[in-house]
């Protein structure tokens, strides 16, 4: 590992670990794939018809995940993901070495044993493309730190700006510019590379801003990050939005009142304003999308629903605390597993049950929710000439103003369906699957391998314990910005895991520093 030939090894080695591991977990759909392809099938064309999943998602996944479903036949679809899967195994290790050469085996050995961060590999959406992006992030800041220079500093602001290309939230990895000032040996060498990080870091995305601006109008690096944050958690999971909060909230509970409470699902099934909000539901926030758009405007950029759910924050701190706190620790402290085959088209489904309401039997609503699903808020343009209509509690069609449309969002929809179709359609062998489960159940979490490393830190003090520490840092910093606005879920963790596996292994293994002299 610490030559060339060791590289391609660990390399092969683990293409060999995803390949086997493919026997068990055929590549399927991840989360949101169904937005990023809508993303990827129009990013050539000058005049989107469908502008919301392009301004909602940065283009790193749609590119990834588009290409090589789409390029023979989907053949491409697993060699990608392992390669993406050794990539970041091989520069985990490499960055691990800067701790000496126990530390990268033990890491090496570790991560290649991670069902759970594997698992992720299994999935394509953002996820493995966010994890071997992060691995790029880390080798290159061990590499500037090695030898510091401004040209080195400015490829770490590149990967900077590619993780928020690959998820627009990364770029809370921007903070990272305090880096540079810790390294160089005078105040003008410190301010050169962190201008380099800088400018390497922004520019990108500034540039990416401005195609949004000059071809949507929405000069913004993605839209509708204001209202996950903290709107989502608020409404969804803490279920402390309420009219009583403020203005914002009270003009939101008559917009939701006025419609959404008079069109159906929600008029059939008998939904209330008090159940919208002491219950929350992802679907019912799918739908706001579309309502804030049609009643507060495009331009408003959902900021009616951050700023109610900023009231309902301020309106209830402790409940809204406490719930990060949980997500975190949820994060941290639970297994991954894959229970069933995933590898088709997202679809609403709907249980064979019933619920009568108002007289009226009706099928009762999957997961819990207050409505059936089919909500599309990824239809929503700036100058609404895209319904969704419901003609029954269970069934809609599009509506469009101008008939020429029709036919192009027929096509959109045909060409997502093909790139879908192109996924793995083999059976998983079960009693693999089973088996690959059992081990992720007995691997350690990753807050054991955070506590292990700052015990280990503070015993045996090793070599370069603050930029070992600095990896798990910046992982925590996505882990909390994505617990102020989400719910607990390992695809949010995952990506960042290694840091703490490198944290817990290099701070018991690693190279300890030269003892001082008296």
């Amino acid at each position: 590992m610490a030559t060339r030939r060791g590289a391609l090894a660990l390399f092969a080695l683990a293409v060999g670990a995803h390949l086997f591991r493919s026997i068990a977990w055929p590549v399927g759909g991840g989360r949101d794939l169904d937005e990023y392809l809508l993303d990827y099938v129009q990013l050539l064309d000058r005049h989107p018809l469908l502008p919301w999943p392009m301004l909602f998602r940065t283009p790193a996944t749609p590119v990834v995940a588009g290409l090589s479903l789409d390029l023979f036949g989907g053949a491409l679809v697993e060699p990608v993901m392992a390669v993406l899967y050794a990539l970041s195994i091989v520069a985990w290790t490499r960055v691990a070495l800067r701790f000496g050469r126990r530390a990268a085996l033990v890491t090496a050995f570790a991560l290649l044993l991670y069902q759970g961060y594997a698992l992720m590999f299994h999935e394509l959406s953002s996820e493995p493309v966010f994890a071997a992006s992060f691995a790029l992030w880390a080798l290159a800041v061990v590499r500037a730190a090695d030898q510091p220079a401004p040209g080195r500093f400015a490829l770490v602001g590149l990967a900077v700006a590619l993780l928020a290309l690959v998820r627009p939230g990364n770029a809370v990895l921007l903070s990272f510019v305090v880096f540079p000032l810790l390294v160089g040996r005078s105040w003008r060498q410190r301010i050169r590379y962190s201008a380099a990080f800088a400018a390497a870091a922004v520019l990108p995305l500034a540039a990416w801003g401005v195609q949004n601006g000059l071809r949507f109008g929405d000069y913004t690096l993605a839209r509708g990050g204001n209202a996950v944050v903290p709107f989502y958690r608020a409404f969804i999971t803490d279920h402390i939005v309420s009219p009583q909060n403020g203005p914002a909230s009270r003009r939101l509970a008559d917009a939701m009142r006025r419609g959404l409470l008079t069109r159906e699902p929600y008029h059939s099934y008998g939904v209330t304003l008090d159940e919208l909000f002491r219950k929350g539901s992802f679907r019912v926030h799918e739908d706001l999308y579309l309502l804030s758009d049609e009643i507060f405007g495009w331009d408003s950029a959902y900021s009616m629903l951050r700023k109610a759910g900023v009231e309902g924050v301020e309106a209830h701190p402790g409940t809204y605390s406490k719930g990060v706190l949980t997500t975190i620790w949820q994060e941290l402290s639970r297994a991954q597993f894959r229970l069933g085959a995933s590898g088709a088209a997202p679809t609403s489904s709907v249980s064979a049950s019933s619920v009568v309401i108002h007289g009226r039997r009706l099928p009762r609503p999957s997961e819990g929710q207050p409505i059936p699903g089919g909500q599309n808020a990824w239809i929503s343009r700036p100058d609404s000439t895209i319904r969704q209509v419901w003609t029954s509690p269970t069934a809609y069609h599009f509506v469009f103003a101008h008939p020429a449309d029709r036919s192009r969002f027929e096509a959109i929809q045909h060409r997502v369906t093909d790139l879908f179709d192109a996924l793995p359609n083999r059976h998983p062998n079960s009693t693999l699957s089973l088996r690959l489960n059992q081990l992720s159940r007995w691997y350690p979490r990753p807050y054991h391998w955070i506590l292990m490393g700052l015990v280990a830190l503070a015993i045996r003090r090793p070599r370069r314990s603050p930029l070992l520490l600095s990896f798990s840092l910046a992982a925590l910093l996505v882990v909390f910005l994505n617990a102020l606005g989400l719910f607990a879920d390992l695809h949010f963790l995952l990506p960042v895991a290694p840091a703490f596996v490198l944290l817990g292994l290099g701070a018991v293994v690693g190279t300890r520093a030269a003892p001082r002299l008296s």
